[in-house]
C-alpha cells in the first residue's frame, strides 16, 4: 500500500460511522475496539440552543431486527484510519509504505508495475492489479484518463474543530441553530472537541471564515459564550461527482478517487469503505484462480449504480433541502420529516436509506436467481445454534460465503453431505441450513429466531441461497436441483 503523506492524518474529517459499514467493521472483528474508542448513538435527538427539548428524535430501534449496529458511532476519521492502519499492520499481510507518491503505471497482460517518486527517488513496484484510493485527484484516475463528472454545488461549507471547557462539554448534542439564515451544526467528537459545519454566503472570504473571531460566533450562537481553542478549520465547495469508469482493466478506483459528495448524511467515508469491502473478496477470489473478468467487472457494474442511486441521490436531496435551503423551507424540511417519521413504513425505509442498509446490486456478472432478492444485502437477523446466540453475517466473516438451506423437510432428494462433496471444489463456502423455528429444527441447525429471514426475504420452504462475503444475496432459487444449485453458487462466488 502507497501512502503519499509521510504519517497519517491529524485532522478528524467525518467524524461519522453508519450501520452498514459498522457491521463490515464487525466482519472484520472490530466492532468492539471502534465502539470503545468512540460515541455509539442508538437515539438521536437535535437540539437548539434556546429549546429545553429537542427539535426531533429519531429512534434507531427500529433496525435491531436486521442489523447488529443499529446506531451511528461517532469517531473522528483520524481515529477510524489509525485503528483500520493497525489491523493491517498487524496482519502482517500488509506493506504500508509512507511517503510514497504514484506517479505512472504500466500494465501488461498479466499484471501492472507502479512507479512510484519517494524522498529516495523513484522505485518500481509489480503487482497483479491496482486499485486508485488516491483521493479527488487521483493520480491513478487521470493516468487512465478519467475525471470526476458532475456538479458543484453554489455554496461554500466552514468545519471547525473547536475545544471547549465545562459547562459547555455538558450540553446536548448534535445540536442545530434554527435562526440563522445560514445553516448552522454541531456534534461533540471527542470529550472536549466539537466540530461545527456551517454555511458560508459569497461575501465571506475563506481566511474570514476560518479566523478565529468569525469562528467565535459560531461557537456562541451554538454553545454559548465562553473561551475556546481553534483546533483547526477549513472551507470548501461541496460536490457531486463520479468517475464514468471504476475500472480499467487490471486497475480500479475506490473511494474519494471513484466518486465525492456532499457531507450530508454522512455517507462519504462510509461508502469508500464500502467500496473496498465490494472489492476485497473479488480480489482475493481472482489471485485464487477465480474468473477474473468476471470478478472485476462485477466490482464497477455494482458499485457505480450503488454510488449513482443511494449515495448520490440521497445526499443531493439533503443538501439542497437542508444545508442549501432559505431558512424558511429549511425548517419546512425538518417539521415534514418529523410528521413522516411517525410512519412506520416511511420510518423503516428512512432508517435504511440514512443507514447505508438497502444497497441493491441490480445488474452483475456474478448476480442471478429468481425475483429481485437476488443482489440485495441480506438482513443481519438473530439466529440460535443449538442454544448459541449470533448473527447471520456472522457466518460470512473473513472472506467466506454461506450457502443457506431453507429446509423444513422440503429440499429435493439429495442430501447435504453430497452437496457438500460437490462444493468442494469451491473454496470458502459454508453449508448451514436455516430453520423456521425450534420446533422445525434438527442438531446443528440455524435458527431463525424472530423469523426475521423468512419474512424480510419472503422465503417458502425448499428455497437455498448464497450469501456473498459482503453480506449480499448472490444467488436464490426455490427447489434447485444438485446441478443448479452448484451452478448457481459457483457464478455467484467467481468461480
Amino acid at each position: 500500500m502507497l501512502e503519499e503523506s509521510p504519517a497519517l492524518s491529524e485532522h478528524s474529517k467525518a467524524p461519522g460511522i453508519l450501520p452498514r459499514t459498522l457491521e463490515i467493521f464487525a466482519g472484520w472483528g472490530l466492532l468492539d475496539r471502534f465502539i470503545d474508542r468512540g460515541s455509539f448513538l442508538r437515539q438521536i435527538r437535535a437540539w437548539t440552543p434556546r429549546r429545553n427539548e429537542p427539535l426531533f428524535t429519531v429512534d434507531l430501534s427500529p433496525l435491531e431486527p436486521i442489523t447488529a449496529a443499529a446506531g451511528i458511532l461517532i469517531l473522528p476519521q483520524n481515529r477510524t484510519e489509525q485503528l483500520l492502519y493497525e489491523t493491517a499492520r498487524d496482519s502482517g499481510l500488509v506493506d504500508v509504505r509512507f511517503g510514497h507518491r504514484v506517479a505512472g503505471f504500466e500494465e501488461d497482460p498479466t499484471g501492472v508495475t507502479v512507479s512510484a517518486e519517494t524522498g529516495g527517488g523513484r522505485t518500481l513496484i509489480r503487482g497483479m492489479f491496482v486499485v486508485g484510493s488516491d483521493g479527488p485527484h487521483s493520480a491513478v484516475r487521470q493516468t487512465l484518463g478519467l475525471s470526476l463528472e458532475g456538479k458543484t454545488y453554489p455554496a461554500r461549507l466552514l468545519l471547525a474543530d473547536v475545544r471547549v471547557g465545562e459547562p459547555r462539554n455538558s450540553l446536548q448534542w448534535p445540536r442545530l441553530s434554527t435562526r440563522d439564515r445560514s445553516a448552522l451544526g454541531g456534534i461533540r467528537i471527542e470529550r472536549d472537541l466539537w466540530r461545527l459545519i456551517a454555511t458560508l454566503d459569497k461575501k465571506t472570504t475563506d481566511d474570514e471564515a476560518t479566523s478565529p473571531p468569525f469562528v467565535a460566533k459560531l461557537v456562541e450562537a451554538l454553545l454559548g459564550e465562553g473561551p475556546f481553542e481553534l483546533v483547526w478549520a477549513n472551507t470548501f465547495r461541496i460536490h457531486c461527482r463520479t468517475s464514468p469508469h471504476f475500472r480499467r482493466g487490471r486497475v480500479l478506483l475506490a473511494g474519494d478517487a471513484a466518486h465525492i459528495n456532499s457531507p450530508a448524511g454522512g455517507q462519504g467515508m462510509n461508502s469508500g469503505i464500502q467500496d473496498a469491502h465490494n472489492l476485497s473478496w473479488k480480489l482475493a477470489r481472482a489471485l485464487a484462480g477465480g474468473d477474473v473478468e468476471a470478478l472485476l467487472a462485477s466490482y464497477e457494474a455494482e458499485r457505480r449504480p450503488a454510488i449513482l442511486t443511494n449515495v448520490d441521490r440521497y445526499t443531493d436531496l439533503l443538501t439542497r433541502g437542508v444545508l442549501l435551503a432559505p431558512q424558511v423551507l429549511r425548517l419546512g424540511a425538518l417539521g415534514l420529516a418529523r410528521l413522516a417519521m411517525r410512519v412506520p413504513p416511511v420510518t423503516s425505509r428512512t432508517l435504511r436509506r440514512a443507514g447505508m442498509l438497502d444497497t441493491h446490486y441490480t445488474e452483475s456478472p456474478l448476480i442471478s436467481g429468481r425475483g429481485d432478492l437476488p443482489g440485495t444485502r441480506a438482513p443481519n437477523a438473530r439466529l440460535t445454534r443449538d442454544g448459541v446466540p449470533l448473527r447471520l453475517h456472522d457466518l460470512v466473516t473473513r472472506g467466506d460465503a454461506a450457502l443457506l438451506l431453507f429446509d423444513d423437510g422440503r429440499l429435493p432428494g439429495w442430501d447435504v453431505q453430497n452437496l457438500v462433496r460437490r462444493l468442494q471444489g469451491v473454496e470458502g463456502i459454508r453449508v448451514v441450513r436455516v430453520a423456521s423455528s425450534t420446533s422445525a429444527a434438527t442438531s446443528g441447525d440455524y435458527v431463525d429466531v424472530d423469523g426475521t429471514v423468512w419474512s424480510e426475504l419472503r422465503l417458502r420452504p425448499g428455497t437455498a441461497a448464497l450469501v456473498r462475503p459482503d453480506a449480499h444475496i448472490g444467488w436464490i432459487a426455490e427447489r434447485p436441483t444438485a446441478d443448479e444449485l452448484v451452478s448457481g453458487v459457483s457464478r455467484a462466488v467467481g468461480r
